[in-house]
């Protein structure tokens, strides 16, 4: 017995000590973050990894019909995303334009295929606590998004590439923590509303309310939507 328990020692005190190292410096961050003041304002750019999390439309596979066209939306469900953002920092919040894109791949009726989810992002923040470093903020925007799936479109036997474009709003809270005078840490939880108004199949765009569920089966009758969970953590540099 207490070669088990001498044993057992160690590996609970090395537990208890990786524990004690990451709480003082959790600790030691928020100190740092609430006796230092903002960094410099300024145009900066920010580098963000997203987890995106799908629902309605787009966590399941369906096909719409325009007479003998078939237009294939994919499943996306949970996936990655990479975000390149360009904007303006000021003392009360901060604006910015991004470019996000995530991909996976689909399989089709003609094999495996790349899908890709596409978006320019106009969003503004309204910071809290405006004199510290580490600041709380609200976020609201716009969203132009365009789904593009390559072999997405079927048509008399031939093989088409698809499109659909649509556009939405996102709200969401984070944190902007300068950790420099010139470089912050981003990180926020944002919830995006989507709809996907036109349907492309290397033709001329459909209105997706008028697309048939099945071959010359009853209209859809409403565009494509779907609601999306974002978790984003980025780097940004103040030029």
């Amino acid at each position: 017995m207490r070669a088990v328990d001498y044993y057992r020692l160690p590996v609970y005190s090395s537990f208890m000590i990786r524990r004690a190292l990451i709480a003082f410096l959790v600790l030691g961050l928020f100190a740092t973050a609430l006796s230092a003041g903002p960094g410099r304002d300024g145009q900066y750019i920010m580098l963000s990894g997203q987890s995106l999390d799908y629902h309605r439309d787009l966590d399941r596979g369906l096909t719409l019909w325009h007479f003998e066209k078939e237009f294939y939306i994919p499943g996306l469900e949970k996936c990655a995303a990479w975000v390149v953002s360009y904007g303006m920092k000021s003392y009360g919040g901060s604006w910015d334009v991004s470019f996000l894109r995530s991909g996976r791949t689909v399989d089709l009726e003609n094999g495996p295929h790349t899908a890709t989810y596409q978006a320019f992002d106009l969003n503004g923040r309204s910071f809290f606590l405006k004199k510290l470093a580490l600041r709380p903020y609200f976020l609201g925007g716009i969203t132009i998004p365009f789904i593009r799936v390559k072999g997405g479109s079927f048509y008399r036997g031939k093989t088409l590439n698809a499109s659909y474009f649509g556009a939405g709003l996102n709200v969401g809270a984070g944190l902007w923590f300068d950790v420099g005078p010139s470089v912050f840490i981003n990180a926020a939880v944002m919830y995006r509303w989507v709809g996907f108004l036109y349907a492309y199949g290397e033709g001329k765009g459909r209105d997706i309310n008028d697309l048939r569920v099945g071959y010359m089966g009853p209209e859809f009758g409403r565009m494509l939507r779907t609601d999306v969970l974002t978790l984003t953590v980025g780097v940004g540099f103040v030029l």
